[in-house]
Formats: structure tokens, sequence, C-alpha cells
């Protein structure tokens, strides 16, 4: 009499392709965190007055004044000397009349206030400031 066995079924589950998917999962996360910008932290002086924001549902251009007065026109290098040009040409191609200035605590007045009167000479009809920092809202 002969014996004869039956034979096994592998029942493994292969686990290479749900490895394979674990990692192009997480090579795209971590290519897609590269996207965010980075936003530049000023520190605004703090006064008795709230903010003044601009309305949310309209586009807005966005001028950081830093410490050392240089100038970011939506986190782009700028100077004063171009700022009108740059200003004049956005306004041109765009509807934006909208502009949101976030000085810091350090920088000059007086670049604050050349910054509002070259907006408002170039089109320029609605401004505000965005206060940040020490928010105790």
């Amino acid at each position: 009499m002969v014996i004869t066995r039956k034979s096994r079924i592998d029942a493994g589950i292969d686990m290479t392709p749900l490895i394979d998917v674990v990692f192009q999962l997480l090579i795209f996360l971590m290519v897609s965190s590269q996207f965010i910008k980075p936003d530049h932290r000023v520190e605004l002086p703090i006064g008795p007055l709230a903010s003044a924001p601009i309305e949310q549902e309209r586009e807005t251009l966005t001028i950081t004044i830093l410490p050392d007065d240089s100038l970011l026109l939506e986190d782009s290098p700028v100077t004063l000397e171009n700022l009108a040009n740059k200003l004049r040409d956005i306004i041109g191609h765009t509807e934006i009349t909208a502009l949101e200035i976030r000085g810091d605590q350090a920088s000059q007045l007086g670049t604050f206030i050349t910054v509002i009167e070259t907006a408002r000479d170039n089109g320029i009809t609605e401004l505000g400031y965005h206060k940040t920092g020490n928010d105790q809202d």
C-alpha cells in the first residue's frame, strides 16, 4: 500500500506589495510637505487698538517690513525704490487693490510711512496691518 500525502497549500501573504505602497506613501508625504511656504516672523508693536485686518474674501498683497527695514513683497525681496514699479506691475495684471502690511517692532516708522504712501500712489485703496506674535485673544 502506497501512502500519499496531500500537498499543502501555502497560505502565506506576500508582504512585498504592501511595503512598496507604504514606502511610496511615505515618499509622497515627505515631498509634499516641502510645498509649505515659511512665514517670516516679525515682532509687531502692541498698541491699545486691535489690528486692522483686511476682508479675507478679497485677494490681497502682503508686504513684510523686516527688522533691518528691508522689504518682502509676497516673500520676494524688494527695495523701496522698486516697490512702486512692482506694485504697478501687479495691479496692472490683477484686480488686487488691497495691501496687508506686516512690520517688525524694530523697523523704522519712516519705512512704514513710505510703504503706505507708495501703495496709495500706485492704486492700493485698502490698507491694513496684521498683528502676529503675542496674541492674547
